[in-house]
């Protein structure tokens, strides 16, 4: 297969609804084809809303103008994040290679990949010279059986509520932010990113837990965003788990997972996962506590010459902190 065009798409030449559909549909050909997902979340949400401010998209075009390999570039705090995706039928042979030459110098590039395609990402990685610079642990328990985690304890002076929409928007960012105000992806979620998964069909108020000052319920001292994707699925996920840093050593990032634990039980759902970076041990033995065990891990690489301070980078993707 002769070296495919490369051509960006950001805020001076934006992608168009059809390339955006374009990549959709190549990411879910790739998901059929290895068993695993090839975009996070947010890089999806970024493909379907053309978003290009500190995004960049670049897109493999074979000779025929078809779309055979898709990267998106992210820019913020600490390095740019990356991701990329070939379409099966168009690897090993060389838009992988093509489109990695057009990330941003310093790009830490993510692999969700499991099983086989896990292998096929490792050895493409060793081949450009990548190497893994964080792994994001995918951890699971059942919401049925197992070992039975323990009632929330809180103190009197705090109350549960949940999420309402057009109240507490503003209060939760300016909480998530303080909480993950060290991490490279959620620490930077704005109201726009907010407003998207609002916007997502799984989304419900019910399954955001807010632990708040009973005598004033408008200020958050932590939050428990749970998520059931698809909705009509039976597997539930412990989406973001937020303590306001003055409020940590209290035990609210321990009685905040297991109210949210409590919430997704009561829908009847079979289980539950979360996902936790590896370097945050204080979250992952809270979570193994409570019966979480390893399912998969995904890494991060980057190049060699740049993966010196790659550790700095990193933190709790699921909890900050669980004091």
């Amino acid at each position: 297969m002769p070296r495919p065009t490369v051509a960006l798409r950001d805020t001076t030449t934006p992608l168009t609804p059809d390339e955006s559909a374009a990549v959709l549909a190549l990411a879910a050909e790739a998901a059929d084809a290895d068993g695993s997902e090839p975009l996070s979340e947010q890089f999806r949400l970024s493909a379907r809303s053309r978003e290009h401010d500190g995004v960049g998209h670049l897109l493999a075009l074979g000779p025929d103008g078809t779309l055979v390999g898709y990267a998106q570039s992210r820019s913020g705090e600490g390095p740019p994040s990356g991701e990329l995706v070939v379409a099966p039928g168009s690897r090993r042979s060389g838009v992988g290679t093509a489109l990695l030459a057009r990330l941003p110098d310093g790009i830490r590039l993510w692999s969700h990949a499991t099983g086989a395609a896990a292998d096929a990402a490792t050895a493409f990685a060793r081949a450009t010279g990548l190497v893994p610079v964080r792994s994001l642990h995918v951890m699971g328990r059942s919401l049925r059986d197992g070992t039975p985690w323990p009632a929330a304890s809180l103190d009197p002076r705090y109350a549960v509520r949940s999420f309402e929409p057009g109240r507490d928007e503003d209060a939760w960012l300016a909480l998530n932010a303080a909480a993950f105000a060290h991490h490279p992806e959620q620490g930077s979620l704005r109201r726009a990113d907010l407003d998207q998964r609002m916007a997502e069909p799984w989304w419900d108020p019910a399954g955001l837990v807010l632990v708040v000052e009973a005598a004033d319920p408008d200020v958050l001292a932590a939050s428990h965003w749970t998520k059931v994707d698809p909705p009509d699925g039976d597997v539930g996920e412990v989406y973001v788990v937020a303590v306001s840093p003055d409020r940590q050593g209290q035990g609210l990032g321990r009685a905040v997972t297991v109210l949210g634990l409590d919430h997704l039980r009561s829908l009847g759902l079979a289980r539950v996962v979360l996902y936790v970076d590896e370097d945050n041990v204080a979250a992952v033995r809270t979570y193994a506590a409570l019966g979480f065990e390893d399912v998969e891990v995904h890494r991060q690489f980057a190049r060699a010459s740049e993966a010196g301070d790659a550790a700095d980078q990193v933190g709790g993707v699921s909890s900050p902190a669980v004091g």
